[in-house]
């Protein structure tokens, strides 16, 4: 899934509520929020560290997102754009892992409502 992202990262305000970020030096930290039918609220951090203009995913123990992508400028400031990615535990089982799939199915519906389509505004 392929969402971008306009933020200042000195400032970073206006994003929609299921969604924080905040900058730690290099490091670009944050968490996504959705609320799950099966799970109730889930909070799935993220980390990257900027390289250049490159976002290189930090790992993160499961359930996280696995972040990456790039910082270009933009007329209204950095563009952050990430491609994001569900890290579940591993299943055992053929059960824990059909289970897995239905949360990643149900994650990345919620996530295609939460966020605009690309080529459309930016949050």
């Amino acid at each position: 899934m392929r969402a971008r992202l306009v933020l200042n990262p000195t400032a970073l305000e206006g994003l929609p509520p299921f969604l924080e970020v905040q900058w730690e030096g290099n490091i670009l930290k944050g968490a996504l929020r959705q609320e799950n039918p099966v799970l109730g609220e889930v909070v799935l951090p993220f980390a990257c560290r900027m390289e250049g203009q490159r976002l290189t995913a930090l790992p993160l123990p499961p359930p996280s997102l696995r972040a990456e992508g790039w910082v270009r400028p933009s007329p209204q400031g950095p563009a952050l754009e990430l491609w994001v990615e569900l890290v579940l535990p591993e299943g055992r089982s053929w059960g824990e892992r059909a289970f897995g799939r239905i949360l990643e199915a149900l994650f990345l519906r919620a996530l295609g409502q939460m966020l605009p389509v690309p080529g459309e505004t930016p949050v």
